[in-house]
């Protein structure tokens, strides 16, 4: 994958709103673990720097196109995703990808990091043939919630479900 400038996006941003700047969005690397875990950290009160440090090295491990991604704004890491693509699941053949988790700085919010991370994820999988993203999240996450419609998303046909043991 090349680095690619994105313009802030509208949909990311107030009506009425000029753009704040451009958000650069490239691969993950191994050093933008402490960045990762300070965004996570503010955004849901606690570390979980194990957690990072398996799925970034899963993310630089696996090969072709890059579905786990950095934000940088104003040359600092702004934002991230972190996805898969999966080649059948649950009983289906066809590949789909999942967002295993989108972070966005809260001093970013609303300049079109979560937006830029999107286009760029779509981009990379349609260049695999993808069709489908698929994510979950908590309903008490009602402002990603409201990112995720913004940006396409709708519930999911199926239900998922869970066996607390």
């Amino acid at each position: 994958m090349r680095e690619e400038r994105l313009d802030a996006d509208d949909l990311d941003r107030p009506p009425g709103e000029d753009p704040l700047g451009h958000v650069l969005v490239r691969e993950l690397r191994a050093d933008d673990l402490d960045a990762i875990v300070r965004i996570d950290r503010l955004t849901t009160g606690r570390s979980r720097r194990g957690y990072y440090e398996q799925r970034l090295q899963t993310a630089l491990r696996e090969s072709g196109v890059r579905v786990s991604l950095a934000a940088e704004l104003e040359g600092r890491l702004a934002g991230f995703l972190l996805g898969r693509v999966y080649y059948g699941e649950y009983g289906r053949s066809e590949p789909a990808a999942t967002i295993d988790t989108l972070g966005v700085d809260p001093g970013a919010r609303r300049r079109g990091v979560g937006r830029a991370l999107l286009e760029q994820l779509i981009r990379n999988l349609r260049a695999l043939q993808v069709e489908r993203v698929v994510t979950e999240v908590s309903w008490e996450q009602w402002e990603l919630l409201e990112f995720l419609h913004r940006n396409g998303f709708r519930p999911a046909p199926r239900i998922p479900l869970e066996l607390q043991l």
